[in-house]
């Protein structure tokens, strides 16, 4: 009986956006514009920032921008400046609120992303967006899926489809999960199977192009560098000891058992940084916060030492070549509640381990397996070099052109 009133309300809703979507595309026309739409959080994340600084950068600079338009366009012979100095980009970044009157707030904010996709010749995303996969577009709109993480260890999407983690299938059928992407990037061909698979759609539409935090992290500006002199400024201790940072998978209906970490860590010796997923309402002394206006970009640039389980994090730590470490107290049962893409016993097996002391022991010991680290890094972070940002931008003036 639930399912079926949940079924109803779907198709009520999808109905509902359908027809209003429908009037505004009959009074609007398309404008030399980028939206870039994300439900991940409330402030412009890192990847959105760096595409708006070099999108502004090639508009504003005529000189560089006819530089690089001879890459994008050698084949057309067209010359685009004008039209690219008028480029109108729109970023649109909201979580979906609790409560109710929240709720009915953000129907509101959803017909304003529909009248911004709309209006645009590029909409770009970070993750499921319900305007863009469940509504029919025009049909010359490119949609450009930058997934917010730089890879995945565990499944999702179509991959869980119906498993304790996932969706349910008959949901993912009525709001059409993941449709309509004409492009999705990820940062090594290997990725690009797993997304293939997770986002449902063309291989042939998964390009390696990688992420713009990627850049970020392996220092394209001085940006992270005035970020990390701001947390010392904050947190002082930080510069007395190394510092570990743990950064755990969010597991749902599940709170993480942070006391074991804890206590295995001597306080003494090292600093302890738990970041823990947005989502996640374990409770966490404050001295093992860092004020969460830092990013964990910035966490794993100031870490010595990164430990996480499942979580994308590890993608990005294995760029900087720093230890890394997968804590898997729960693998047996994780992998059977949700499946993993990655065997991180074999690919990973010196620095993953089910028993905290052994990674401690390990970091005592200065033991840690680069080489294993440098073949886990060649394998799924192909991009890890500071063109990641170009490489996407370009395929956006191509798409424009």
């Amino acid at each position: 009986m639930k399912k079926n009133f949940t079924k109803i309300v779907l198709y009520i809703a999808r109905f509902c956006m359908s027809i209003i979507y429908f009037f505004i595309k009959l009074f609007t026309r398309q404008k030399n514009k980028i939206t870039m739409l994300s439900r991940q959080s409330d402030n412009i994340n890192i990847d959105f920032s760096l595409l708006r600084e070099e999108l502004e950068s090639l508009a504003k600079n005529e000189c560089d921008f006819k530089e690089k338009e001879k890459t994008i366009n050698t084949s057309s012979g067209n010359n685009n400046s004008d039209n690219n100095r008028n480029l109108e980009i729109k970023i649109l970044c909201r979580r979906i609120p609790k409560g109710l009157c929240g709720k009915i707030k953000y129907c509101f904010y959803i017909i304003k992303c529909m009248y911004h996709i709309s209006t645009s010749k590029i909409c770009i995303i970070d993750g499921y967006n319900i305007s863009i996969s469940a509504l029919k577009h025009k049909k010359n709109l490119e949609i450009i899926q930058i997934w917010h993480a730089a890879g995945a260890i565990k499944k999702f999407g179509y991959q869980v489809l119906d498993k304790k983690e996932g969706r349910s299938s008959t949901v993912a059928k009525i709001m059409r999960m993941h449709a309509n992407y004409t492009c999705v990037t990820c940062t090594s061909e290997e990725t690009r199977k797993i997304y293939s698979e997770a986002f449902n759609t063309d291989i042939e539409k998964v390009k390696v192009l990688g992420m713009p935090r990627i850049d970020y992290i392996l220092g394209k500006n001085n940006e992270i560098n005035k970020n990390i002199e701001e947390i010392y400024k904050e947190y002082p201790k930080l510069k007395e000891k190394k510092t570990i940072l743990y950064v755990p998978t969010f597991r749902k209906d599940k709170e993480i058992d942070i006391n074991r970490i804890i206590n295995a860590v001597n306080a003494k010796k090292y600093n302890l940084i738990i970041r823990l997923h947005p989502l996640d309402k374990t409770k966490i002394e404050e001295e093992y916060i860092v004020d969460k206006k830092y990013s964990t970009s910035d966490l794993i640039k100031l870490a010595d030492y990164v430990i996480t389980d499942y979580s994308a994090i590890a993608f990005e730590t294995a760029t900087l070549n720093k230890p890394l470490f997968f804590y898997v107290y729960d693998i047996k049962k994780y992998a059977d509640n949700r499946g993993l893409n990655i065997n991180l016993m074999k690919e990973m097996n010196s620095s993953t381990k089910e028993n905290i002391e052994d990674i401690i022991e390990i970091i005592e010991n200065n033991t840690y397996d680069y080489k294993s680290l440098e073949q886990f890094k060649n394998k799924y972070v192909q991009t890890a070099d500071t063109n990641n940002t170009e490489r996407i931008v370009k395929y956006i003036m191509t798409a424009l052109a």
